[in-house]
C-alpha cells in the first residue's frame, strides 16, 4: 500500500507478487501479471534455465588444435595452430585463480617440438555468432565493459583497462596506459574532470570497431584513474596474444594472427583433420552460476544464454536461444504471455517480464528441480553477500534473505526466497519501472518491503 501510494512512484510501474512455495497461497500481490523491465533480475532466469539444460557438472571446453604436418628434422608446423573456442567465459577472466592459459598452450605446442610455424595462429569463435552484443542493447552501453558481449573464444573477461590523468575541474583528461595493451585501438577523447566523486564516463563504440569515442566526466585531480571497457573481438586478441606470446618463446610464425570470421578463406581449408594438442576446461557449472549471481556478471549470463541455444538447437545466438528459454518455460506450465526475453543479462530495456512468471521459475526450482541448492545457494544473502550484502542489516531478513538484485536506468527489482517469523518458505519477485527518484532512494523504498516480507507472522 505503501508503495502504491508513494507520491514519488505516482507514474511508475509496480509489480509484487509472493507466494508461500509449499502451499502456493498467495501472501500478496500488486500488478502481478504486469509486464516490466526486470533488469538484472533475468538472470534468475537464465541461471536457472541453464542449470536444468547443462546440469551444475557441465564445464565449458577450449581446444589447442594444429593443422597439417609436424617436420620432425625442421621442427616446422606447416599448416596452422587454431585455438577452438567453447564459449567458456572465464578463460583468463579476473573471477577465478587461473590465469596460466596461454602459458600452458605454449607449452603443449613445445612438447611436440614445434619451433617454427609455416601458417597462421586462428581464433576460432564460430560457437556463437560473430553478432556477439544482442541486437537491442542500447549504444549508451555497447563499448563499455558492463556489456562486453558473448564470444565463442571470450578472454580476460572480453575487457581491457584505460588509465586516464585528470587536471582541474573541466580540464579536458589524458590517457596514459592501457591494460592489456591493444595496438590496433584508438580514442576520440573527450572526457572532462569534474568535481564527482564516481565514473561518469562512457565508451562508445560497436563491436570489431576500433575507434572508440569517450564522452563524460572522472573525478578531477587523478593521477591514474581506471576506466574499463570490451574488447573489440575478443577471438583475434586471444590469437595474437598466443601470437605475439609465441615470438617471445623465438617460435616464429610465418603469417600473422587471424580468426575465421576475419579471413573467409581459411573457413574452405577446414575441412582438413586438426589434431588436438590441449583441451582446458572452465570450472564446473555450479561455481559459473554463483559468480553469475553474486557479482551480477553480464558476460557470464550472455555465455549461459548462448549455450543453451547452442546445446538445444545448434544456435548460439541471442534471439533464437532467448526464444528457446521462453518455450522451455511455457512447457514446463508457466504462462508465458508477454513474457519477452532479449539477452541472458538483464541489460536490455525490451525485457519484459512479470513478477507472478518470476515467481513461477522460484517455485518450479525450489519444488521440481534437483538442482535447487546449487541455484538456492547462488543468490545472495541479505546483509552478507553479493550485490544485498549492504542491505537489511539488523532485520529479521539478514543472513535469511537470499535474493538476486536488478538495476539498470529507472529501473529497481528483486527476486529470490525468505523464511518469516511464523516460519514460511517465500518465493518472491519486486519490480519498479520508471520512478521519480533517485536509484538510492529506489532501492531503500523496496527494502521496506524485502524487510516486511522477513517480518511476516501469519
Amino acid at each position: 500500500e505503501n508503495l502504491k501510494n508513494d507520491k514519488e512512484l505516482k507514474n511508475a510501474g509496480i509489480s509484487f507478487f509472493a507466494v508461500d512455495v509449499n502451499t502456493g497461497e498467495t501472501i500478496g500481490e500488486i500488478n502481478k501479471d504486469l509486464a516490466l523491465a526486470p533488469a538484472s533480475t533475468q538472470k534468475i532466469i537464465t541461471t536457472a534455465t541453464a542449470l536444468e539444460i547443462l546440469g551444475k557438472n557441465f564445464r565449458f571446453e577450449t581446444t589447442l588444435l594444429y593443422s597439417g604436418k609436424i617436420d620432425t628434422v625442421t621442427h616446422t608446423l606447416n599448416g596452422n595452430i587454431i585455438i577452438k573456442g567453447g564459449g567458456d567465459p572465464t578463460l583468463n577472466s579476473r573471477y577465478f585463480a587461473d590465469k596460466n592459459i596461454v602459458e600452458q598452450w605454449i607449452k603443449q605446442i613445445e612438447k611436440k617440438g614445434i619451433k617454427k610455424i609455416n601458417g597462421y595462429i586462428i581464433g576460432d569463435a564460430r560457437i556463437y555468432s560473430q553478432d556477439i552484443v544482442p541486437p537491442t542493447w542500447s549504444w549508451e552501453d555497447m563499448g563499455n565493459y558492463f556489456a562486453a558481449g558473448a564470444c565463442g573464444l571470450s578472454f580476460n573477461d572480453n575487457m581491457y583497462e584505460l588509465y586516464f590523468k585528470t587536471g582541474a575541474k573541466d580540464s579536458l583528461t589524458q590517457i596514459i596506459d592501457m591494460k592489456p595493451l591493444i595496438k590496433e585501438m584508438t580514442f576520440d577523447n573527450q572526457v572532462v574532470a569534474a568535481n564527482i566523486k564516481s565514473d561518469l564516463s562512457y565508451i562508445f563504440g560497436a563491436p570489431y570497431e576500433y575507434h572508440k569515442y569517450i564522452r563524460g566526466k572522472l573525478p578531477a585531480n587523478k593521477e591514474k584513474y581506471k576506466v574499463k571497457g570490451s574488447m573489440p573481438d575478443p577471438a583475434y586478441y586471444t590469437a595474437n596474444l598466443l601470437y605475439e606470446k609465441l615470438s617471445e618463446k623465438g617460435i616464429t610464425t610465418s603469417k600473422k594472427a587471424t580468426t575465421y570470421r576475419k579471413n573467409k578463406k581459411l573457413e574452405k581449408s577446414d575441412t582438413i583433420k586438426n589434431i588436438k594438442i590441449y583441451s582446458s576446461k572452465s570450472p564446473y557449472l555450479a561455481e559459473i552460476i554463483k559468480q553469475t549471481n553474486h557479482r551480477s556478471i553480464n558476460i557470464y549470463a550472455e555465455h549461459l544464454l548462448n549455450h543453451i541455444g547452442y546445446k538445444k538447437i545448434k544456435n548460439g545466438e541471442t534471439n533464437p536461444a532467448s526464444n528457446y528459454v521462453q518455450s522451455f518455460w511455457g512447457i514446463r506450465g508457466m504462462d508465458n504471455k508477454s513474457f519477452s526475453m532479449n539477452d541472458g543479462s538483464g541489460l536490455s530495456r525490451y525485457n519484459t517480464v512479470t513478477t507472478k512468471q518470476m515467481v513461477f521459475i522460484l517455485k518450479y526450482m525450489k519444488i521440481k528441480s534437483k538442482n535447487f541448492e546449487t541455484f538456492y545457494n547462488s543468490l545472495p544473502v541479505a546483509g552478507k553477500s553479493g550485490t544485498i550484502r549492504s542491505m537489511c542489516k539488523n532485520t529479521n531478513a539478514q543472513n535469511n534473505l537470499r535474493a538476486k538484485s536488478g538495476s539498470i536506468r529507472d529501473v529497481r527489482a528483486y527476486a529470490g526466497y525468505v523464511e518469516t517469523i511464523s516460519g514460511r518458505e517465500l518465493a518472491f519477485s519486486v519490480i519498479i519501472n520508471n520512478y521519480n527518484c533517485s536509484s538510492y532512494q529506489s532501492r531503500k523504498k523496496l527494502e521496506k518491503v524485502l524487510i516486511a516480507l522477513a517480518d511476516y507472522n501469519l
